[in-house]
């Protein structure tokens, strides 16, 4: 198994928890409320065909014209959740009903969430200073939500999903960036589709960088080969004739040079000579297409913060 074959399994296993460890509460759908709702929702209602998108589109209005200060943060969150189901494959899904929820749709929703990033944000503009010792997740009505406090931390990955390439949500997008864990803004300049000259620095520089983790490294590299240019395709092969390159690491990389096409003629001399050492084979008509649950390196390393924080394994208020 691939090393980013391990890491994709360890995404599922703590998304499969999320939904698990602490069970699903019984509850009737018709009868909740406030809190209690957008819970649901974005647990259960998400997927729930007897929930229009029009009755969740309005739960939602609702929930964020709300004067309470939770309740708007626990509809947040449950957009958040809306947003980690949209990046997930169909067989992936824990049942087989798809039902869209383009919250992105509503009128006003992307100027809304801005607005609500900049007014916390002004708050705290350093938010994951000491985010090893915070627990951005708790349990409440049986379900793995995010804390009301932290719930506008959960805004990039909306922004990123539902507002794919609007240059109106970049700012945002680099703002959220946890410079310890570079993944993070990888998973959302990504799935965003941001293919600006800044973006595609940063992958680079990701590129080259050994002290990030395999799955940022992982990430550069598809990200490079699927918002292709020239300074990404020098980069591919720059890295691919390093000495530290792996076997494993060299077979990503050869699939996104792939993707350029005819574009690598200039370096096909070099890459003759690299995949002989290696004893590869440069792939033909290579289409990189988006790799399965990138979304969730954002909103799951707040989860996966919460319970490995937890020292007896539980969540708690």
């Amino acid at each position: 198994m691939t090393q980013s074959a391990r890491i994709s399994l360890k995404i599922l296993y703590v998304f499969f928890l999320i939904f698990t460890v602490h069970g699903v509460a019984d509850s009737n759908s018709s009868n909740l409320e406030d809190i209690e709702l957008f819970d649901w929702i974005g647990h259960e209602g998400v997927e729930d065909p007897t929930w229009s998108d029009e009755r969740i589109f309005k739960a939602i209005q609702q929930g964020l014209s709300n004067d309470e200060a939770d309740i708007v943060n626990a509809t947040i969150g449950a957009m958040a959740w809306i947003a980690a189901y949209a990046d997930l494959n169909t067989e992936d899904r824990r049942s087989t009903q798809r039902v869209a929820r383009d919250v992105g749709s509503l009128p006003g929703m992307k100027d809304y969430l801005i607005n609500r990033w900049d007014e916390a944000y002004r708050e705290n503009s350093n938010p994951w200073i000491g985010s090893q010792n915070t627990k951005f997740v708790e349990i409440r009505n049986s379900k793995t939500v995010w804390k009301s406090e932290w719930a506008w931390l959960t805004i990039p990955a909306i922004l990123a999903t539902f507002f794919r390439g609007d240059p109106d949500i970049i700012e945002v997008l680099w703002q959220a960036h946890n410079p310890n864990h570079p993944e993070l803004l990888m998973s959302l300049l990504n799935v965003a589709q941001i293919e600006t000259e800044e973006a595609n620095n940063f992958r680079v520089q990701i590129l080259f960088n050994q002290n990030v983790n395999p799955f940022a490294t992982a990430l550069a590299v598809d990200s490079l080969g699927r918002f292709r240019s020239d300074d990404g395709l020098a980069a591919l092969v720059d890295r691919l004739g390093r000495k530290d390159t792996s076997n494993e690491l060299a077979n990503l990389l050869l699939s996104s040079i792939g993707a350029y096409g005819d574009s690598i003629k200039p370096y096909q001399n070099m890459l003759n000579k690299t995949t002989k050492e290696l004893g590869l084979e440069l792939p033909e008509s290579v289409e990189v297409e988006s790799p399965d649950h990138e979304l969730l390196a954002y909103l799951l390393f707040m989860v996966q913060n919460g319970y490995e924080n937890d020292e007896d394994g539980e969540l708690t208020d």
